[in-house]
């Protein structure tokens, strides 16, 4: 396995920390993309628009050809699955460290929370991180 650069780690805990404003991001790209602010598709004369009707099909195209909204979805159904399978600890230590509200835990902290060393928080840490990237498709 290829070692992660420490932007690398920055980057997927990036993705951990801002989960739910990628889950928010992930929503309006998708309104964006199905509600479009188009004035020439509006039919003025009231005649049939000459197109065939597939509203389902156009929808799953649209969705499926752009870029950023199937990024956005591989990262967030990722960290959502992920989190569902994580133990006590690691689940611990992805709450208080990036999903805490009221501002992000040293690892001391999370080392006494959990009753080991820092050190072992931060191998863990470091195979979450790893599962992560390989779970996206870095390494």
């Amino acid at each position: 396995m290829n070692k992660l650069s420490r932007l690398d780690i920055q980057k997927i805990e990036y993705y951990w920390i801002n989960h739910n404003d990628n889950k928010r991001q992930l929503k309006y790209r998708e309104w964006e993309l199905l509600n479009p602010h188009n004035d020439m598709e509006m039919n003025t004369g009231g005649g049939r628009s000459g197109k065939i009707s597939k509203p389902t099909e156009n929808k799953a195209v649209l969705l499926a050809s752009d870029k950023h909204y199937q990024n956005l979805q591989h990262i967030v159904n990722t960290i959502d699955s992920m989190y569902a399978k994580l133990d006590h600890d690691l689940k611990t230590i992805v709450d208080m460290r990036y999903w805490d509200t009221d501002g992000c835990y040293e690892w001391e902290d999370i080392a006494d929370k959990l009753y080991m060393s820092r050190h072992k928080v931060l191998r863990k840490r470091n195979i979450l991180i790893d599962k992560t990237a390989e779970r996206i498709g870095w390494v």
